[in-house]
């Protein structure tokens, strides 16, 4: 059996477990506050955790600054961030995002992603999250 029917079948037999995956899958991913400061890559870290959080860090590259729609979200400062992912079946994926901050707050905007899994819109750092 292909491994599609064997999924498919698993979640007719038991419809809980599935409800259940869906419910972790639309969870967002948490969001360390204190760690959006630490660093560019643990910042990518974070944002990656948030959007797709089974998804496994691979690395982040800065592709330019500032983004020229900071302004629209009322930023102070931002970058434009290309992060590096791997899937839950360890395929390589890249995420673009915007990450912004005002303050302490920071928040991101997503770009562009090339992810067969779109990335969870429920994240916090969606809207303005303070760093502690």
């Amino acid at each position: 059996m292909e491994p599609a029917s064997m999924i498919l079948a698993f979640m007719l037999q038991n419809p809980q477990a599935a409800a259940a995956a869906i419910d972790s899958y639309n969870a967002p991913g948490h969001v360390e506050a204190s760690q959006l400061q630490a660093s560019l890559a643990d910042f990518a870290i974070e944002a990656l955790n948030c959007y797709h959080h089974t998804a496994r860090f691979r690395g982040v590259q800065v592709l330019g600054a500032p983004w020229r729609e900071q302004a629209k979200f009322g930023a102070e400062g931002s970058v434009v961030l290309r992060i590096d992912l791997a899937g839950m079946t360890g395929t390589n994926y890249q995420m673009i995002v915007a990450a912004m901050a005002k303050g302490s707050s920071y928040r991101t905007f997503v770009l562009n992603e090339n992810t067969m899994v779109p990335y969870n819109k429920k994240c916090p750092l969606e809207r303005w999250t303070a760093a502690q």
